[in-house]
């Protein structure tokens, strides 16, 4: 194992992958770029702007910063479906080249988070890439840009390691999260019976991984002085089915004294055949609107396959590739939701 106390540059710090390595880093010494919300727990804080030449700063303090750092991890990154093209582009992209290419000028090993997603960029753009702007959102252009981040880090020459998350959810026993994800909406949605049905294969796949389990293996990667490969952070074939996912929603709002409304899983195919036709021209906008982000994000969080998984190749990771592992994350993050907004459900 490689020898500890390194100098770690990351980006991200303040997100939700970022909040979980931070403590996980403690025996490294830790400095964060940050544009906008300052991490804590950080040794040094730097403000930047990774998107900009030089991470926007002044030659002087770019290159002090080159000779300081050992290793980079860049976990930032633009998630939000709403973002417009220009803005997944600045950060997915442009921030990928900024950072690989200061991991070269460090001669510094790079970390890259991209998504496993990528996995999947076909079939998202097909499922979503011409309907996505009637709900003012778009998965394909988030897939497409990580797609793009990735390149970018293969063509600069970096050592680098690529490694890609499923949705990211809270921790895996206490479903602790910093910022809510779209399954956590998806659920909070199931519970305030907000969904008439879900759009899904009912025996599909839905991918997640617990925060502390990708920040482990990040660190892992690092610690183990890994330089070059790609690892799917993700459950693979033990991923919940879209049924058991809403099951356990239901199941833990069920034991709380939350009441939910029985709810089907359709395909995607016979909403948009037989449902949309039918029904839209008579429930209100507000009503369109929810329904079509969810068919936007369906194409994202439900699929038919399994997404490829590197778990078990991850020293310390190997009991998170487990389907009971993967339920009782889900039902530590359903708890957390619960006991946290307890009184907005119950007094709505």
């Amino acid at each position: 194992m490689a020898t500890p106390n390194k100098t770690v540059l990351l980006t991200g710090g303040s997100g939700v992958l970022g909040t979980a390595l931070i403590p996980r880093l403690r025996h490294h010494r830790v400095i964060a770029l940050a544009h906008r919300n300052k991490p804590s727990g950080c040794h040094r804080v730097v403000p930047a702007d990774v998107s900009r030449p030089l991470l926007g700063l002044d030659a002087a303090t770019y290159h002090e910063l080159c000779a300081e750092v050992d290793v980079v991890i860049h976990a930032a990154g633009m998630v939000k479906f709403s973002s417009t093209a220009e803005e997944m582009d600045t950060l997915n992209v442009q921030g990928a080249r900024g950072m690989s290419q200061f991991a070269v000028d460090a001669g510094a090993p790079l970390i890259h988070v991209s998504t496993a997603y990528v996995a999947r960029a076909e079939e998202i753009r097909a499922a979503g890439g011409d309907q996505a702007g009637r709900a003012g959102s778009s998965p394909s252009l988030y897939v497409t840009s990580k797609l793009a981040g990735e390149k970018a880090v293969r063509d600069s020459g970096a050592q680098a390691v690529i490694v890609r998350p499923s949705i990211i959810i809270g921790d895996s026993v206490t479903g602790e999260i910093s910022e809510a994800q779209g399954l956590h909406t998806f659920a909070h949605n199931v519970m305030r019976n907000r969904l008439p049905f879900v759009p899904s294969d009912p025996a599909g796949y839905v991918d997640f991984v617990p925060q502390d389990v990708v920040a482990r293996a990040v660190v892992t990667l690092l610690d183990r002085d890994v330089r070059d490969g790609e690892y799917w952070l993700s459950s693979g074939v033990h991923a919940l089915t879209t049924y058991r996912l809403t099951e356990v929603i239901i199941e833990e709002a069920a034991a709380r004294g939350i009441t939910v409304n029985p709810l089907r899983v359709l395909s995607p195919d016979i909403v948009e055949r037989l449902v949309r036709p039918a029904f839209f021209d008579v429930v209100p906008d507000a009503a369109k609107t929810r329904l079509d982000r969810l068919l936007d994000m369906s194409a994202v969080l439900f699929h038919k396959h399994p997404i490829p998984s590197s778990l078990t190749e991850i020293p310390g990771c190997e009991s998170a590739a487990d389907g009971k592992a993967s339920e009782n994350a889900w039902r530590a993050s359903i708890r957390h939701m619960i006991q946290s907004r307890y009184k907005v459900y119950a007094t709505a």
